[in-house]
């Protein structure tokens, strides 16, 4: 990719404005081949309805970003990595999607990007205790005497900061998970065994719900709401 010059865009989408895709024929025409398969193997409406959301927000980033129509809907056009993150195989554009609860989420970039969203929930402890820092567990325990409940937004924050790094990088959870450090974050840096990462790091707290990217660029995001269904929004 060339050196950084256009702004990350950030899109967000609720997914329950989704039509079930085995509903809608016209849709297996829309979607590249292989997509279109992934869209509607969920034994689960809902996750059937989340895959399709997915695509339909890359399809609207994508187009944003000026990548020609046939060449967002070409079959073939998308690839995994060694750890199942998705890309382009012509390179031209990074992206990287997520979702939670009702809603999806798809950054497009040109660095490499990672992103997570992820609805604000009680702190897991044993997770905490496996994969967070001595510092952040620290911390979760401390607010909870002193705030009880102000804890949940916090674990929930340290969560999808990690998912985004992971994400960024392309690693597996299990390795790259290992060593983070978040508990003092400040100018948008976090820490991986001790040493400052390179990465940046931006948040947004939207409907009780904690979003972030990840990226080694300087500029914050854009972050855009889709309030339109997908039928009158993409087609």
């Amino acid at each position: 990719m060339k050196k950084s010059e256009k702004r990350t865009k950030v899109y967000l989408l609720d997914r329950t404005k989704t039509a079930d895709p085995v509903s809608f024929s016209s849709w297996k025409d829309f979607l590249p081949k292989e997509r279109w398969e992934k869209t509607v193997r969920p034994v689960r409406e809902e996750d059937r309805k989340t895959e399709l959301a997915a695509w339909l927000l890359l399809y609207h980033a994508l187009k944003e970003w000026k990548i020609p129509e046939e060449s967002i809907r070409a079959d073939g056009a998308y690839c995994y990595g060694e750890h199942g993150k998705p890309e382009r195989k012509k390179k031209d554009v990074c992206f990287n999607l997520s979702h939670s609860g009702k809603y999806v989420m798809c950054v497009v970039s040109d660095v490499e990007v990672g992103c997570d969203i992820e609805k604000i929930q009680k702190v897991r402890w044993k997770l905490a205790k496996r994969f967070f820092s001595e510092g952040e567990y620290d911390i979760l325990e401390k607010l909870k005497e002193e705030n009880p409940g102000a804890e949940e937004e916090l674990f929930t924050r340290f969560w999808v900061l990690r998912e985004s790094y992971v994400k960024k990088t392309g690693e597996g959870l299990g390795t790259s998970l290992e060593g983070l450090d978040f508990s003092g974050i400040s100018g948008y840096k976090g820490k991986k065994n001790g040493k400052a990462l390179k990465e940046r790091f931006f948040e947004w707290e939207y409907d009780g719900y904690r979003i972030a990217v990840c990226e080694e660029k300087d500029g914050e995001p854009e972050l855009v709401v889709c309030s339109r269904t997908i039928d009158n929004c993409f087609l």
